[in-house]
């Protein structure tokens, strides 16, 4: 299937997404659901509890955070040039001759289990209605995405209204996201959306990747959480991409730029086992 990246730019602006069927395949899914097991087993003991920073090691989800310090497989996801062209449009619009840059500020991947209720319908950028993408959410479908196994709901458009979804009234014109594995789901922050209810047991994995403008704040610190010898395997782009070049200056005598025109080294960090 043939994507014109203007129809595309134009359905997301005005409807507030897209789905782009058979970005990846079936194959490539299934490898990246194996590494996504085995980073779960492998680091949930160790996930700050719900009451102490309110990232849950959830009974009823399994959840990998910042995937770029688990596999660098994943990057071939970060960095896939089909959705970076969007986003190129996208997240530069608006901006000083549509040239400031952007960069990753959530990286996670998520699968709901039998009984997970689902979500409220929220967004993810904390503005409402505002004119531009300011964040942008990519989600990779590694699973088909149905009414029973906890699908995501989107309301078409409301990334244009200026005002939060009342989730104590019933929310009009709200759709079930249906699409095969392989599948990417391109959305405005913005567009209010939630997970559905799993009523199945069947797998539900979704990479979930936030590109942000380089101004607002990443959900982790890649500074401190990026494993040297990952960045130093890391090339320019996937660099640009974790915004070690778009560090602040620790003082006046360092830089005058909020912005390097080098890459900033992260700190020695060593991941829980």
């Amino acid at each position: 299937m043939k994507y014109k990246l203007k129809n595309i730019v134009n359905n997301i602006k005005k409807n507030g997404y897209i789905i782009l069927p058979n970005l990846i395949s079936k194959n490539k899914c299934e490898k990246y659901k194996k590494i996504l097991n085995k980073n779960y087993e492998m680091y949930k003991d160790n996930y700050c509890s719900i009451k102490k920073e309110g990232l849950a090691n959830k009974q009823d989800e399994k959840v990998v955070f910042n995937l770029h310090n688990k596999n660098l497989k994943f990057f071939e996801l970060f960095q896939h040039k089909k959705v970076l062209d969007i986003l190129d449009v996208l997240l530069k619009e608006g901006s000083y001759k549509k040239s400031e840059p952007y960069y990753l500020n959530n990286i996670s991947a998520r699968c709901p289990l039998k009984g997970n209720k689902g979500q409220l319908i929220h967004i993810d950028s904390n503005l409402a209605g505002v004119n531009y993408n300011i964040i942008v959410n990519v989600m990779w479908l590694l699973d088909d995405f149905n009414e029973k196994n906890g699908s995501t709901y989107i309301v078409p458009k409301s990334h244009l209204v200026k005002k939060y979804a009342n989730n104590n009234k019933k929310i009009e014109n709200k759709i079930l996201i249906k699409a095969k594995k392989g599948s990417v789901l391109i959305f405005n922050a913005n567009l209010w959306h939630g997970g559905s209810e799993k009523k199945n047991q069947q797998s539900r994995w979704a990479i979930i990747l936030g590109y942000a403008r380089w101004f607002v704040k990443p959900s982790f610190d890649y500074m401190q959480n990026t494993p040297i010898n990952i960045f130093n395997k890391l090339n320019s782009k996937q660099k640009s991409l974790l915004g070690f070049d778009l560090v602040p200056p620790k003082d006046e005598f360092t830089r005058m730029t909020r912005r390097s025109t080098n890459f900033e080294i992260p700190s020695n960090y060593n991941l829980k086992k």
